[in-house]
């Protein structure tokens, strides 16, 4: 009968091996290129019929409408730092504007417990709500939370009169007290425990508001389609209603939001809720704002509203607006090849390995026209920019078969890092600095490729 070694004879045999060396991962992936890092992996557009938005009546607020959402939609399929990256400039204005124009709270409540201030995003998000909300007004706000939007409405915006409700009973006095400590005293002043879902129109119109605000709620809420429809069905006459969510892909860590909202979810829920949007934008890299009611007519409340200055941040992309021609007589053999230069091309005739050289004086982008006499059996084709003895940009072409058809003329322009419809951009570093470029090609026979060149450059 054999025995069974124990369990600690087991364990002493393992300890006592060499341990055996831990796999070797495999190549690293550069930061950049890892899927999401700047493009958010989202979900692919599904093939069918695609439903009519909902628009309203004016051709022209319609127009910027949809160009909203179209921004909207480009911030949300980028990542928060590649949204950052295109769109800062203009968000930093806004945040200019928010600062030089919204007043300063008191934070210190009567018992001299501190407020914690609200963050520079979030001051740019009342600030915004400021600008539609009018002089003299009535607001009937769902979900004040500690009062400090509407602290703002009526310190900067004189509204007339201010309702509002939220969920949780302790904001009611923490809210009181800071109108309190900062002298802010309306005609009406309204705070109560309330259910966005048991709101009904009599309810808003005893109060008289004429705007309806519910920001950052739609997002705690079990089922957000519900409540929008409620809060449309209780809108009065000529109200409008200005709600914000967490743009698709922002805001996520915070444990109490239970669902997103992309474009396609917002326009579904405004549509079902019977609702017209004149006005939509991304806020601050963080949330969708939307101003909307259930009139299709143009909105005067947008067409009022006040906004930052027209100070242009319009940045330029490029350091030199036009191209450089490549001069044929400066285009030289690389590797196992020859040049012969034409008045407006090169003749190149090249083995495998060889190609084309030329000078540039650095680069932002580069073209190249290709016309093959004789394509040859090439399998690549490169084009390397140097700066020195160093590599500051590559791009690959495989060709396809058929690509490279003889006398067919092919062009096509790269930029740093960068796809085009033939070649793939590598891993690139500061190519302004190239001073010069490289052509080559890769055969898998014996015979030479032939082909006219033309080149140009933007520095």
């Amino acid at each position: 009968m054999t025995s069974t070694p124990s369990l600690f004879s087991r364990v002493r045999t393992r300890l006592s091996r060499t341990p055996s060396a831990a796999p070797r991962p495999g190549a690293p992936i550069p930061a950049d290129g890892i899927p999401g890092r700047w493009l958010r992996v989202t979900a692919e557009p599904t093939p069918g019929e695609q439903p009519l938005d909902r628009e309203g009546t004016d051709p022209t607020e319609a127009a910027a409408v949809r160009a909203g959402w179209l921004l909207l939609d480009a911030h949300e399929r980028l990542s928060k730092r590649g949204a950052d990256r295109v769109f800062g400039h203009e968000t930093e204005a806004w945040h200019a504007y928010a600062e030089e124009t919204i007043g300063e709270l008191t934070y210190t409540l009567s018992d001299g417990k501190q407020l914690v201030p609200e963050t520079r995003k979030n001051r740019l998000r009342f600030r915004r709500t400021l600008d539609f909300a009018r002089h003299g007004e009535v607001v009937f706000d769902v979900g004040f939370g500690r009062g400090l939007l509407a602290a703002q409405l009526i310190k900067d915006r004189g509204v007339q009169s201010y309702h509002g409700i939220d969920v949780v009973d302790r904001y009611v006095p923490i809210a009181t007290d800071l109108f309190r400590v900062n002298d802010l005293s309306p005609e009406s002043l309204n705070l109560e425990v309330g259910d966005l879902y048991e709101l009904t129109r009599e309810r808003i119109e005893e109060t008289g508001a004429t705007l309806v605000i519910c920001c950052e709620v739609l997002e705690h809420v079990p089922d957000a389609e519900l409540a929008l429809k409620t809060l449309a069905e209780s809108l009065p006459e000529g109200a409008d209603l200005l709600f914000s969510v967490p743009m698709h892909g922002r805001i996520e860590s915070e444990w109490g939001h239970v669902s997103v909202f992309d474009v396609a979810r917002l326009k579904a829920m405004l549509a079902g809720a019977g609702l017209y949007a004149h006005h939509v934008e991304p806020l601050a890299n963080a949330w969708s704002l939307v101003v909307a009611s259930r009139d299709p007519g143009p909105s005067r409340r947008v067409r009022e509203a006040t906004g930052r200055s027209r100070r242009s941040v319009s940045v330029p992309l490029s350091s030199h607006r036009d191209f450089v021609y490549v001069d044929a007589a400066e285009m030289s053999a690389v590797g196992p090849a020859t040049v012969t230069a034409r008045p407006t091309l090169a003749i190149c005739s090249v083995s495998s390995g060889g190609g084309v050289s030329f000078p540039v004086t650095s680069l932002e982008a580069l073209r190249l026209r290709f016309r093959f006499t004789d394509p040859g059996t090439v399998t690549q084709i490169v084009a390397t920019a140097h700066a020195g003895d160093e590599v500051v940009a590559r791009w690959t072409w495989k060709p396809r078969p058929g690509q490279l058809t003889a006398g067919v003329t092919t062009t096509t322009s790269m930029r740093p890092g960068e796809t085009s419809t033939m070649f793939v951009g590598g891993r690139h570093d500061r190519a302004d600095r190239a001073d010069r470029i490289d052509v080559t090609c890769t055969l898998s026979g014996d015979a030479d490729a032939t082909f006219n060149l033309k080149a140009a450059y933007l520095p």
